[in-house]
Parts: structure tokens; C-alpha cells; sequence
């Protein structure tokens, strides 16, 4: 490098710090600003978009689809600051009155995550840029259908995979508009591999029993399709029991397993604790389902297509190392210029 030690330095330490900007940590990983969401159905207009993890206070803003890209802005939510960085779960988001009450049956809509540019905590979209900008994670495309008041949506999605070693998967919330199913199939697949009857309302910290067998089989993460089904009135879930859909989606989450009976103990570089916000209330009475009879439910393939069974198509569960790896390069770059200074 040409010039003064002085001036050598000055470049290093410049470079070291744009490096430990957002824009650079997103750069090596998109999943420092991060939004999830799936499909629901809504009663109210109010989208809860499953979590959101940002580097700095900004706004989940849902907006329309133009043309396959995010449009006008149809309502938004404030997300501040929570120790280390910005991570929640279950935002409830509004959309506008007005836009609610020309909503009609299904509708394309984006949520996505903004930063609050000028700090007033007062979403402008003149000014408050979009995440997305620097990863692609920060909007997730979704389809909310309009409903006379009942409310069908599942909640579960989370950075870290859930450990089922003890054969039960838990999902956060699922609510349904009438009796019905909670089924969870691999990704890619339609058998399923474990189901629990829920009654219609709103049911918190749902418990479903998994097959062991299957479970067993699996050296590594894997992925999981929880979805909600209406119950053709024998109680028994079925290839008779249809899944609640939103347009051609069908109601669910999309969760990471592991097979493991603990979680890993090792660090964990970009997921700091999690903040839960209040879920909206729709008037009902929530309960904890409990697990089926079957200690290792069958493994079924229900007949015909199910809706929505492809894994997101917008990147939001991408996984890698995150602020901790720029923080680190930071670390180093110092270090190289402290001792290139004294040899100096």
C-alpha cells in the first residue's frame, strides 16, 4: 500500500469500520434483518408476522404487490430496540381502515422491514428506507384472506431449530375458525408425520406428537410444514379433512427441526433472546392442546394436493453467521494495525 505509515492506517481503520456497518454484516449474512410470515386469515385486518429480528429500530410495514415486487404501504408497525439488537415475535401489524374496508377475499401483500432513518418512530416511505436494500430477508411475500370475523393462522417460526428428541413438536399459537387439525409434514413431502385435534379459537403453545421412527431416521435439521385442516365432523383427522387456505396457500408455518433431544450448547453468533409481543385478541378462550393417544403417530399421506406445501420462495429462513463475524474481522483488522504501527 502507497503513502505515509499515518495514511496506511487511516485506510485500514476506515475499512474496519465499514465493515462493522449493517450493510456489511448483511453481507455476510442476510439474517441480521430478518421478517417471517405465512399466509393467514383475518377477521380485522390485523397480519401477526412471526418474528422480526433487525439491526436497528425501524417499522414492519405491510405493502401491497406491484406487480410481483412490494408497492403502496397498507399499514405498519413500530419495532424498537431489545438488549443487543432488535428481535421479536408475533408483531401484530394493522392495515389502514380504509384499505380494510376495500379488501376483498384473498390478496398478495408483502411485509416488509424498514429502518426508522430519522428516529421520530414515524413511518415515512420517502424516507425510511427498506431493509431489503441490504438483504433480502427483510420481506417475505404472503397471502391474507378477508373473513367475516373468524381468524386462521399458525405461529411458530423461530431462528433456532426446535429439538423433538422427545417426540413432540411445540407450535406458539394456531388459530382456528372451527374444529379442526394441526398436521406437520416435511417439507417437500405430503405424508404426514404427526397431527393433534384442536377445537375452533385460539390455542397457545399447541403440543403435537411426532413419529418416533421418522425422527429417528434423520442425521441433521430438517424441515417442517405445520399446517391447519378443517375436521369433516369424525374427529379423526383424514384425507377428508381439507386445509384452511388463503387464496392457493395453505394456513401453516414453516419450522426447523432437530432430531436431537436438547439443543445445541454451542454459541450462537446472531440470535440474541427473544421478546415476545402480545399477540392481537379475537374474543376467544385460548388453551394447551395435549398430545394425541399415539405416543409415535403413523406416518400419513393424505390423498389429493395440499396447498402451500413448498418451502418459502423469499429466502426468509436463510442461516448463517451474522454481526459476530463482522465484529470479529473488526477484531482483526485492529489487531493487524496495532502491530504494523509499532513495527512502524
Amino acid at each position: 500500500m502507497a503513502g505515509t505509515p499515518s495514511r496506511r492506517v487511516a485506510a485500514v481503520l476506515v475499512l474496519a469500520v465499514v465493515l462493522a456497518t449493517p450493510l456489511a454484516v448483511a453481507t455476510v449474512s442476510a439474517h441480521g434483518d430478518h421478517v417471517a410470515a405465512d399466509s393467514q386469515v383475518t377477521g380485522d385486518g390485523t397480519v401477526v408476522v412471526e418474528t422480526v429480528s433487525a439491526l436497528t429500530p425501524g417499522f414492519v410495514v405491510l405493502r401491497a404487490d406491484d406487480g410481483g415486487r412490494p408497492g403502496e404501504p397498507l399499514g405498519h408497525s413500530y419495532v424498537g430496540r431489545t438488549p443487543d439488537m432488535t428481535y421479536l415475535s408475533s408483531v401484530a401489524v394493522g392495515v389502514g381502515e380504509s384499505v380494510w374496508a376495500d379488501w376483498s377475499g384473498n390478496r398478495t401483500i408483502w411485509a416488509v422491514l424498514h429502518d426508522d432513518m430519522d428516529g421520530n418512530e414515524a413511518f415515512d416511505i420517502g424516507t425510511d428506507t427498506s431493509a431489503a436494500i441490504r438483504s433480502r430477508a427483510a420481506k417475505t411475500k404472503i397471502t391474507v384472506r378477508k373473513s367475516d370475523g373468524a381468524e386462521a393462522r399458525v405461529l411458530g417460526a423461530q431462528f433456532d431449530p426446535q429439538p423433538v428428541g422427545d417426540g413432540a413438536l411445540t407450535v406458539r399459537r394456531v388459530d382456528l375458525p372451527e374444529a379442526g387439525h394441526v398436521a406437520v409434514r416435511p417439507v417437500g413431502t405430503n405424508a404426514t408425520i404427526g397431527s393433534q385435534a384442536l377445537d375452533a379459537g385460539s390455542h397457545d403453545n399447541v403440543t403435537v406428537g411426532i413419529n418416533e421412527s421418522y425422527v429417528a431416521e434423520q442425521s441433521s435439521d430438517f424441515r417442517v410444514h405445520v399446517v391447519v385442516h378443517r375436521d369433516d365432523g369424525d374427529g379423526v383427522f383424514g384425507p377428508g379433512d381439507p386445509p384452511i387456505t388463503a387464496g392457493d396457500r395453505a394456513v401453516g408455518t414453516y419450522l426447523t427441526v432437530s432430531p436431537d433431544a436438547e439443543a445445541d450448547d454451542g454459541p450462537v453468533i446472531n440470535t440474541p433472546s427473544a421478546t415476545a409481543t402480545p399477540d392481537p385478541s379475537n374474543g376467544t378462550t385460548s388453551a394447551t392442546a395435549t398430545p394425541s393417544a399415539t405416543d409415535s403417530p403413523p406416518i400419513e399421506s393424505p390423498s389429493g394436493p395440499t396447498s402451500g406445501e413448498t418451502d418459502r420462495p423469499d429466502g426468509t429462513a436463510a442461516d448463517g453467521p451474522g454481526f459476530g463475524v463482522a465484529v470479529g474481522v473488526l477484531g482483526l483488522v485492529l489487531g493487524l494495525v496495532t502491530a504494523r504501527s509499532r513495527r512502524t
